[in-house]
């Protein structure tokens, strides 16, 4: 059976982490300021305080939204980051991994997908578990995914996700992305040109690099809709 190219991947990671970690805490990436985490939670900065607040405008009904949907990790791993951005892991060890697929979504209707995931290779955490595999372990990830309508339409609905991607030892191994996602009105396009919404999303991988999607939140359109 093929071992799909994430769990090598992160396996080597973690096989690595003991000693990096080490050399990190002297002198890898810094963790970030916590004046700057704290005015990015807050959302603060001197550029949007000096922003104009623009006019309220006209907005859709919030609707209910869901999605669901598979296809595959494209066999092509990228070493670093998906956006080419420099990697802060500890070690500075990211890899980028690639799916596509089909789905169905409400307020989409069929579509084909796909999806850019940086994984932090660094600092991955075990959950406990040990097997002949590796045992279980989740590692912190950040990514894109769109959904391109079918049938000749050019709209297209981007979403940002975060969250942690692990290794599940007690389902052969199988790794699965569990994370928030939020729909990007900056790179959607067509139709979805003025959408906002969140919600959650699962994309769980097989042995055989069968990927599944799913995916619950809310969606709302602003004007011109």
């Amino acid at each position: 059976m093929k071992t799909a190219p994430i769990r090598t991947a992160i396996a080597l990671g973690l096989f690595a982490f003991a000693t990096i970690a080490t050399d990190a805490m002297a002198g890898g990436p810094a963790s970030p300021d916590p004046a700057t985490v704290r005015a990015a939670l807050e959302h603060r900065s001197s550029s949007i305080k000096a922003r104009a607040q623009p006019a309220a405008a006209a907005t859709s009904a919030l609707t209910q939204f869901s999605l669901r949907g598979n296809g595959a990790e494209v066999p092509n791993s990228i070493t670093g980051t998906c956006s080419g951005a420099p990697c802060s892991a500890s070690g500075g060890d990211c890899e980028c991994l690639t799916y596509q697929g089909t789905l169905n979504a409400s307020t989409v209707g069929n579509a084909t997908w796909n999806a850019s995931v940086t994984v932090n290779l660094d600092d991955c955490v075990n959950t406990g578990t040990e097997d002949p595999g590796g045992g279980g372990f989740c590692c912190f990830s950040d990514g894109t995914l769109q959904a391109m309508g079918s049938g000749g339409s050019a709209s297209t609905l981007a979403m940002s996700l975060t969250g942690p991607i692990c290794n599940d030892p007690n389902a052969d191994d199988n790794t699965s992305l569990q994370g928030g996602f939020i729909i990007v009105t900056s790179d959607s396009t067509g139709k979805y040109a003025h959408s906002a919404g969140t919600g959650q999303l699962n994309l769980f991988e097989a042995t055989d690099a069968t990927t599944y999607l799913s995916g619950n939140g809310v969606f709302q359109l602003t004007s011109p809709f």
